[in-house]
């Protein structure tokens, strides 16, 4: 099996079967409001097919458009900016649109011809660069990291997976031109470099490879390897400037940070978020986990400075045992990889910020696997230590790497057709122009995409969708009058993840702050350091009236909410959604 081209064969049939059960999963969360923006039936802050991951852009115009009209919640920061460049990535969707239309099997078709790609291009990178045995254990592992599922199996994540294909091609095409003098493969790593820039912000990650080999790879005057890499400082300039001239970024969000602009957030939340993917690149709990509970960030930091010290005893004892030129190929794509983390660290804590990352991350688990257990003339007993690490990783990376990557996309494809069926059967009024208001709804799958989910599952969908909580505690809801709500909450809003997506908790709303949002009005009543507890909600008719639908999550489904009588309470409990969240 550690032979070639037996294990690139390998690695394309995991990278094809692994991910087969999403060719039966639904429009899965961004994917609806991808679609439904293509359709023009959901609003857009910048129309057309290659701005589908902008979400957010700022602009005074986007507030009446997106805010009044329930696409965002009403705690969303007015000035939010949520919109990242990948113009390459958001056609792509496009045509997979224009040619299927709303049904999924293509864009899942397409996602996995996309990693089985990238795979295809680390594999053949690996093989370049290490001896054969760890190549093929290299890649390998690479076709099956649970860190990748996402990317395989989620079109709206599939902009890495092309970020890959292309990134990795680009780096090979770097060596052939140091290595062989070839001016032709120079210009074709620049071309597959600018492409993957055109995919997304991962591919930042192609020049942080591409200086390390520079900086750590090369043996020759430093002058000569800077005027190598000169052409790539022009790149990146290029890609910045355009990136910050066509305003592209993120403002205000809890979960998306601007490295630069937000430097003073950024910088003291970077180390506990790089310890969270050390920890997931090396011990495996998805670093998602960090973002869904807060508290648990630092018992998974905590875990990954510990993982990363028993690798690097584990790296430097296999370091002793292979040739010069392996291990110096080792250093400089671990400095790689280290700087490729540092773009994804930016965003919401996800693993498939590692895909890059992991070109590095894979070979160094490789060589450790191959080459950190007991040497020949080594006692038992003072190996024990090295060989349980090696068991260890080998246990994470090798024997369950696969069952966990198969997990998370059966998960995907159950949780999406899952919650299509939940919406489809809401207890919503079925005739036109009803506007539904969600309390209490904390799981994203009918939570965050409540609206979305409704204008893909339910006839007729919904005029307008509106979430008055995403919070995950219980609520009060006393009605005050016929058309106002006060709505208390066990705890505080904007305390999920999902919730502070589009208002960090640096931003916050006090007591006697008041929303407007056209048809309706939202006063925060109490709040806890900036955190509303407490807010009344009016509307522009009478809470009776037929044409709004009060939901909330009771019993495995979407219920109707009966409201009290003016002066009366009613309690809604908080209950786990789709995803148990």
């Amino acid at each position: 099996m550690l032979r070639f081209p037996r294990a690139l064969w390998i690695a394309l049939a995991l990278a094809l079967l692994l991910p087969l059960p999403s060719l039966f999963a639904q429009l899965y969360t961004d994917d609806q409001m991808m679609v439904l923006r293509l359709e023009g039936t959901m609003p857009s802050p910048v129309p057309g097919p290659f701005h589908l991951y902008t979400f957010a852009n700022g602009s005074a115009e986007q507030r009446a458009q997106l805010f009044g009209g329930g696409t965002f919640p009403w705690w969303t920061l007015p000035e939010l900016r949520l919109s990242f460049f990948r113009p390459l990535s958001s056609g792509l969707l496009a045509l997979d649109h224009a040619l299927a239309g709303r049904d999924p099997l293509l864009y899942h078709v397409h996602s996995m011809a996309w990693y089985a790609a990238a795979v295809l291009a680390a594999a053949l990178l690996f093989r370049r660069l290490l001896p054969e045995r760890t190549a093929a254990a290299a890649a390998l592992m690479f076709a099956i990291s649970p860190a990748h599922w996402m990317a395989a199996g989620w079109p709206s994540s599939r902009h890495v997976a092309i970020v890959g294909a292309l990134g990795f091609s680009a780096i090979a095409l770097h060596l052939r031109a140091r290595e062989r003098g070839d001016r032709r493969a120079a210009v074709g790593a620049l071309a597959c470099a600018a492409i993957a820039l055109l995919a997304g912000e991962a591919a930042l990650g192609v020049l942080a490879y591409v200086f390390a080999y520079e900086l750590v790879g090369r043996d020759e005057p430093l002058a000569r390897r800077a005027r190598a890499f000169a052409p790539w400082v022009a790149l990146a300039l290029v890609y910045a400037i355009t990136y910050k001239a066509l305003h592209f970024g993120a403002y205000g969000s809890g979960g998306y940070l601007d490295p630069i602009a937000e430097a003073s957030t950024f910088l003291p939340a970077l180390p506990v978020r790089l310890a969270v993917f050390a920890e997931a690149a090396l011990l495996g709990v998805p670093s998602e986990v960090s973002a869904i509970d807060p508290r648990a960030a630092r018992v998974l930091a905590t875990l990954g400075v510990l993982a990363l010290l028993a690798f690097s005893l584990l790296l430097r004892r296999a370091l002793r045992r292979i040739a010069p030129e392996h291990a110096r190929t080792l250093r400089w794509l671990l400095v790689g990889a280290a700087l490729a983390l540092l773009p994804g660290a930016a965003g919401i804590p996800g693993d498939r910020v590692l895909f890059l990352p992991n070109l590095g991350i894979v070979a160094a688990l490789a060589t450790v696997l191959l080459h950190a257990g007991r040497a020949p003339d080594e006692r038992a007993l003072a190996a024990a230590p090295a060989r349980a690490g090696v068991v260890l990783f080998g246990l994470l990376h090798v024997v369950l790497a696969a069952p966990v990557f198969l997990f998370g996309v059966l998960h995907l494809t159950l949780t999406s057709r899952t919650a299509l069926d939940v919406l489809a059967r809401a207890e919503i009024p079925r005739r036109e122009g009803m506007r539904v208001l969600g309390i209490g709804l904390s799981d994203p799958l009918v939570g965050m995409y409540l609206g979305s989910g409704l204008q893909i599952a339910f006839d007729p969908p919904p005029a307008t969708v509106d979430l008055l909580s995403m919070a995950g505690h219980d609520h009060r809801v006393r009605r005050v009058d016929a058309r106002t709500l006060d709505i208390t909450v066990e705890g505080r809003l904007l305390d999920g993840a999902f919730e502070s997506v589009v208002r960090a908790r640096r931003h916050p709303l006090r007591a006697g702050d008041v929303v407007p949002l056209g048809a309706w009005s939202v006063r925060v009543l109490a709040d806890d350091a900036g955190q509303p507890t407490r807010f009344a909600v009016t509307f522009d008719r009478d809470l009776e009236d037929p044409s709004l639908a009060f939901l909330h999550w009771k019993d495995g489904g979407l219920r109707a909410l009966p409201l009290p009588p003016v002066g009366g309470e009613v309690l809604v409990r908080h209950e786990p959604g789709p995803m148990g969240m």
